[in-house]
């Protein structure tokens, strides 16, 4: 399914006639930073279940790094990038009850698309943004918050007095899930982060900030016990430790590759062996004896499978923001022709909560 929505999704590029054109920003072949161009793109025609957004702000995801890179062999160049934007709806497909012209709204699509100064999209991937809620703080939600919410709560089922260690807690899915993991009420939180970012994940609910280099050992100080939940999106070397800092019964879910991501290379089979050797150590019998659950996410096919879910997730989080439990950090706001630095400034993991860009000529 996952091979056949990406197909779609680069077929599309492909199909749409040299009609109307909107700036975009298109990656023209797997590789550096060289690949991406800010440049006018044919936009798909209305459909009934459709609605057609003028973007405000866009967000920043570390799956844009991926496709880059072509670790998605199956979206192919040339398509636009994005997989998520906040703005105004400016017309809707015939089809489309929920949603009206006006509404501000959140869309969300894995197999990207949206960054560009307008949009169309199915309506069942938008989500009407609440009265007061900023586009900045809700471009933050569906790629970070969505991804730590199943994490957390869905996979994790964390439970007051439980303990989770949150990989890289200082970026857009470690806040997010730092804030949730709060909201389970007296909760022990670990996370790893350069040093320079630990004043503000502790301010951010992190109890004890860890660096990378022997934080194993570190977290054990702690809690020789090892803790309950973790959260891993680096998929290296420390998969394997991590599972082995896991209480019995406890979870592990796996988010992503982050350490494959570098600022040019391209994605070659090499790397692929690299990944797969890093991960491969999962043992059933091992799993069975130490009483441990390894578990993986995937938001977007989450999404396509079960919509349901996503929009129950959304809701709660929603209801979670205007409660003032849970509150994006926008570390940075470039232009949209700024997309180059806006991504090196994530992968180089320089960033302190959600990267986005702001698209200026967008109707508002």
């Amino acid at each position: 399914m996952y091979t056949d929505a990406c197909r779609l999704a680069s077929a599309v590029w492909r199909m749409m006639s040299a009609g109307e054109e909107v700036r975009s920003v298109v990656l023209t072949g797997y590789g550096g930073y060289e690949c991406l161009k800010v440049k006018p793109w044919p936009i798909q025609a209305l459909g009934a279940g459709d609605v057609r957004v003028a973007v405000a702000i866009c967000g920043v995801n570390f799956s844009d790094l991926y496709t880059r890179q072509g670790m998605l062999r199956e979206l192919q160049p040339p398509l636009v990038l994005g997989t998520e934007c906040v703005g105004e709806v400016t017309a809707v497909g015939a089809a489309v009850a929920h949603i009206k012209v006006g509404d501000h709204v959140l869309c969300y699509k894995f197999t990207g698309g949206l960054y560009r100064d307008h949009v169309v999209v199915a309506a069942s991937h938008c989500f009407v943004l609440p009265p007061g809620m900023s586009y900045e703080d809700s471009a933050a939600l569906p790629a970070n918050y969505l991804t730590a919410y199943f994490c957390v709560h869905d996979i994790g089922h964390m439970r007051a007095g439980q303990s989770i260690f949150i990989s890289s807690c200082a970026g857009g899915v470690g806040w997010a899930a730092t804030q949730l993991a709060c909201s389970a009420g007296d909760v022990t939180i670990f996370g790893t982060c350069s040093p320079e970012k630990h004043d503000a994940v502790r301010e951010n609910g992190v109890t004890h900030p860890l660096t990378y280099d022997g934080y194993e050992q570190e977290l054990l100080k702690h809690s020789p016990d090892g803790v309950d939940i973790i959260i891993d999106n680096m998929a290296s070397s420390a998969f394997t430790i991590n599972q082995r800092l896991l209480k019995p019964l406890g979870r592990i879910v796996v988010i992503g590759a982050n350490s494959m991501v570098t600022d040019s290379q391209k994605f070659g089979w090499w790397s692929f062996l690299r990944l797969w050797w890093s991960t491969k150590n999962v043992s059933a019998r091992d799993l069975i004896m130490q009483n441990r659950v390894v578990a993986g996410l995937h938001l977007g096919l989450l999404m396509e499978r079960q919509p349901n879910t996503i929009q129950s997730a959304m809701s709660h989080l929603f209801q979670l923001y205007e409660q003032g439990k849970i509150k994006p950090h926008i570390d940075s706001i470039w232009p949209f022709d700024k997309v180059v630095e806006a991504m090196r400034l994530l992968a180089e993991r320089k960033n302190v909560g959600k990267v986005l860009l702001r698209v200026e000529t967008a109707d508002k």
